[in-house]
């Protein structure tokens, strides 16, 4: 049920830096606000999974997730480059946060 949690934890990660992006450098106030609303949903539903889940690698898994969809949501939505490096890597990434689950 935790690890739910940290996936939810990771989406608002996304939602918290396409907010940001959006905000124009804190200028547009309605996604500054969004942004802020966002991290603090992140990082309290991070503090919620940590009470049970192990801190590394529910870090790790948080960070990891929140870097896979920010990644993935800029090249569907941003037309950010599609470069096979960035999926190998992207790849990676995820290969990592499947790991640490399986051993933590």
């Amino acid at each position: 049920m935790m690890w739910l949690v940290l996936v939810a934890a990771s989406f608002f990660e996304l939602a918290f830096s396409v907010f940001m992006k959006l905000s124009d450098g804190f200028k547009q106030f309605k996604y500054t606000i969004l942004t802020i609303l966002c991290t603090t949903c992140s990082i309290g539903l991070l503090s919620i999974a940590t009470k049970t889940l192990p801190l590394g690698p529910s870090y790790a898994v948080w960070t990891g997730l929140g870097t896979v969809f920010t990644v993935t949501f800029g090249i569907v939505v941003f037309k950010e480059s599609r470069d096979l490096k960035k999926i190998f890597f992207m790849g990676l990434v995820l290969v990592g946060v499947i790991g640490l689950r399986l051993a933590g």
